[in-house]
């Protein structure tokens, strides 16, 4: 009986367990990773719904601003129309 073949078939043997534990292990690690993304991907989307909920009412305080504005300019040449009518 020669050695050889034994010594080869039992290397075989060995790197096949190691490679299918590694293999394993891979696939765990992959499905907890997955699962943390998951996890960033809620909390992301929580503190985007947040903060869209702080901005919406300063982007409505910016739209009034723009609308006061329009409105004095309206009220400033309405009065400058009533000048220029009453000076003739």
């Amino acid at each position: 009986m020669e050695v050889l073949p034994t010594v080869l078939s039992i290397v075989v043997i060995v790197l096949t367990l190691i490679l299918g534990v590694v293999g394993i292990q891979l696939v765990l690690v992959l499905a907890e990773f997955r699962k943390t993304l998951n996890k960033i991907n809620v909390t992301l989307d929580m503190a985007e719904s947040k903060f869209n909920a702080v901005l919406s009412p300063l982007q409505n305080l910016g739209g009034m601003a723009t609308g006061m504005r329009t409105g004095l300019k309206v009220f400033e040449t309405f009065v400058s129309w009533l000048q220029k009518n009453r000076n003739e």
